[in-house]
C-alpha cells in the first residue's frame, strides 16, 4: 500500500512540475480565443544575415589532384576548385568498360568536406553522387556500393 501511495505521488508531482510551463494553445472553439500580432518598429527591426555571414570562414581543403579506387580501375580528378565547389572528371565502370564523365560538384556543408552534384538526386534520375573529403581519402556514395579513393602518387615521367 505504501508503494502504491509513493508511486500516485510521484506521478502526481512529476506531472505538476511538467505542466506548470505550458500555455494552453487556443483552440477554434474557444471563443475567448486571442491572436496576437507582433509589430515591430523600426528601431526595433534586426538586420537580416545568413547563414554563411555569421560563421567564420572556412579554408576549403586540398580536393584538387588525382585519386584513385582501393578496389577497382576507377580513378578522377580534381580541378578548379572554389569555395562553392569543383570540377570532377571521373573515369567509372559504365556498361563493364571504364568511361569518362565530368561533373560540376557543389559543396553541401560549411566545413566544405562534403559535396554532391550540383541540383537535386531529382534532377540526377533520382540519385546523385556525394563524396566525402577525409584527407588521404574520399569516400564516394553513389546508387552503388560505397567506394573509397587514395590520393594518387603522381605519375614520374
Amino acid at each position: 500500500m505504501k508503494r502504491l501511495t509513493a508511486l500516485t505521488l510521484t506521478a502526481a508531482i512529476i506531472f505538476t512540475m511538467t505542466a506548470c510551463g505550458n500555455k494552453p494553445e487556443p483552440s477554434a472553439e474557444d471563443p475567448v480565443a486571442v491572436t496576437t500580432v507582433n509589430e515591430t518598429t523600426e528601431a526595433e527591426t534586426v538586420p537580416e544575415t545568413s547563414i554563411e555571414e555569421t560563421m567564420d570562414p572556412v579554408e576549403t581543403p586540398d580536393w584538387a589532384g588525382a585519386w584513385q579506387a582501393t578496389d577497382t580501375e576507377e580513378h578522377f580528378e580534381i580541378t578548379d576548385v572554389t569555395d562553392e565547389g569543383f570540377k570532377l572528371t571521373f573515369w567509372h565502370f559504365e556498361e563493364g568498360q571504364i568511361e569518362e564523365f565530368i561533373y560540376k560538384m557543389e559543396f553541401d556543408n560549411h566545413e566544405k568536406t562534403i559535396a554532391s552534384e550540383i541540383g537535386t538526386a531529382k534532377d540526377h534520375g533520382g540519385w546523385e553522387y556525394t563524396f566525402t573529403f577525409k584527407g588521404d581519402t574520399i569516400l564516394v556514395q553513389s546508387k552503388l556500393p560505397d567506394q573509397i579513393f587514395k590520393r594518387a602518387e603522381p605519375e614520374v615521367v
